[in-house]
């Protein structure tokens, strides 16, 4: 009798007991708007927003893409795009992903691999800072895993305002 008293009190302590919060996952987190982190002179240190999409893949039924914008001293911009919760696959003598921007007109971003291998860091020969700044929305395909399989990204782009 005494063990089910016990199981009885375990069960109403259960119920009584608050959910625990659950934090918001990476994807929330950095969302499909534009977001800012700054420096210590309130100028922008780097701009990045969440693609709209996900995708299912072999590591992630979630796996999203990132577009990091970072400005340079003459009003140009570093842009990084990465892939979260997947493997990013690039030739490493050629790296390149290819974007589509409203117009659609297919644009060809050259760079080299990220230092933690997870994005491309697209060179400014490339244009991408021009394409994603005249554009609403940019559609970025991206190699995902050992198998070359191609996924399209979606980005809504509109709205940046870079504090270089």
């Amino acid at each position: 009798m005494r063990s089910l008293w016990a199981l009885a009190a375990m069960g109403m302590i259960a119920a009584c007991s608050s959910p625990e919060d659950k934090a918001p996952s990476q994807r929330e987190q950095i969302g499909q708007a534009w977001k800012y982190e700054g420096g210590a002179d309130g100028k922008t240190k780097v701009a990045y927003i969440g693609s709209a999409n996900t995708v299912q893949t072999m590591t992630a039924a979630d796996t999203f893409s990132v577009l990091l914008v970072q400005p340079m001293a003459k009003g140009e911009a570093d842009v990084t795009v990465k892939l979260v919760g997947a493997p990013f696959t690039c030739d490493l003598s050629d790296c390149r992903v290819t974007a589509t921007t409203d117009d659609g007109k297919a644009h060809e971003w050259k760079g080299r691999m990220t230092e933690n291998r997870d994005g491309i860091e697209v060179l400014p020969a490339a244009r991408a800072y021009d394409a994603i700044r005249r554009s609403k929305n940019i559609k970025v395909d991206l190699v995902v895993g050992p198998k070359d399989t191609s996924f399209p990204f979606r980005f809504n782009v509109s709205g940046l305002k870079l504090k270089g």
